[in-house]
């Protein structure tokens, strides 16, 4: 007969030690780039009670050319603002019945298999959490549970607008309304905070020129003599769409040049090796949530391509609390012969330049 502590104990051996097995898993995702973003060395840890930046949103205009004895001019006005997000926690947990470890005390790989099954499902729970919010707001403007995606700091069009340029301002959040204010900034106020947004109505030469023009205008850096003042990790940019966006883009080659090579096809449109389309240099990724997406204030169609600057939109996570594993714990009196492993932790994403981080191109959003 096992006791409460011979039990304990083999629960957490097998969660960290698992024999070399195979398991087939049916994916319900084709990436989980979000899981993928959240794990990458360039993620961000801090602390405290909120995540807190500051942006300098625009200069004095102090500087000019001046003659002998010319009088100075000074000029002082508000100079920092302070954006800021919350932490958002997050959890999952996977559990055994006290019988079911007893059942398998003659087959201890039987039981270690199971154990192994049963964290895979709640890391696959976790990954499709960080997925949903990845590609979508909070639920309002009031919302501090659900963390910030994409959508939220790279905006698109203002519904019934037709004019592309850094007129990405309005947020939509998953229950149809509306805002400007994106973490404590109003870009409806501040031109600075808002990024590129363009419309498109089909993968074609037109499309080609706004991603092109997109690329362009979202592209900053900092002077020679004021990039001393910028650190910056040097990060990846990639290209997010539907399936059905990249199944546009590779037939729009296919039909300009049916030999692909390694080089440039057209527009800097790129079937690299002949498997995968890059456009403008940059790595075209399907994403399931992306796919037939629609604006949650009109139900407009958008099918949005979004271009993400990981230099400027930083995954965060709080430091000493991220994938913490507590347990096994005892389900008590109301669950007496059940043992249950937890994984914690608190996250958001981090925006320090709306502008800088990216673009999106989509459909018209029509009231």
């Amino acid at each position: 007969m096992y006791t409460i502590d011979q039990i304990s104990g083999l629960l957490a051996t097998t969660h960290t030690k698992y024999p070399k097995q195979e398991l087939t898993v049916t994916w319900d995702d084709h990436r989980f780039e979000a899981a993928r973003i959240f794990n990458e060395d360039s993620m961000q840890k801090q602390g405290g009670t909120s995540i807190t930046g500051k942006a300098i949103l625009s200069p004095r205009g102090n500087a000019r050319y001046i003659g002998f004895y010319e009088k100075d001019e000074l000029g002082q006005g508000e100079t920092l603002h302070t954006y800021t997000m919350p932490w958002c926690r997050m959890t999952t947990n996977w559990s055994w019945d006290e019988f079911e470890i007893l059942m398998n005390k003659t087959n201890p790989e039987g039981f270690i298999d199971l154990a192994k099954v049963k964290e895979m499902q709640a890391m696959w729970d976790l990954a499709n959490l960080f997925e949903e919010a990845m590609w979508q707001c909070p639920t309002s403007s009031s919302d501090d549970k659900l963390p910030r995606g994409a959508p939220y700091y790279i905006r698109m069009m203002t519904k019934d607008e037709t004019t592309d340029g850094f007129v990405g301002q309005t947020i939509r959040y998953r229950n149809g309304t509306t805002g400007t204010d994106c973490s404590g900034i109003d870009a409806s106020i501040y031109s600075q905070w808002r990024n590129w947004a363009a419309l498109y109505t089909a993968v074609n030469n037109d499309f080609v020129k706004t991603c092109r023009i997109a690329f362009n205008r979202s592209n900053f850096r900092a002077p020679l003599g004021a990039d001393q003042f910028e650190v910056r990790k040097a990060a990846k940019r990639r290209v997010y769409t539907g399936f059905s966006v990249k199944e546009d883009l590779f037939e729009y080659l296919d039909a300009k040049d049916d030999v692909h090579q390694t080089k440039e096809t057209f527009g800097r449109m790129i079937v690299g090796t002949g498997t995968d389309v890059l456009l403008n240099g940059h790595d075209v990724v399907s994403i399931d949530s992306l796919e037939g997406a629609v604006d949650p204030e009109t139900e407009s169609t958008t099918d949005p391509l979004y271009c993400i600057d990981f230099s400027h939109f930083m995954p965060v996570t709080y430091s000493g609390y991220w994938m913490k594993v507590t347990g096994p714990v005892h389900g008590g009196t109301t669950q007496h012969s059940v043992w249950t492993m937890f994984k914690d932790g608190a996250h958001n994403v981090l925006c320090d330049s709306p502008r800088a981080a990216g673009f999106v191109i989509h459909k018209a959003i029509t009231s």
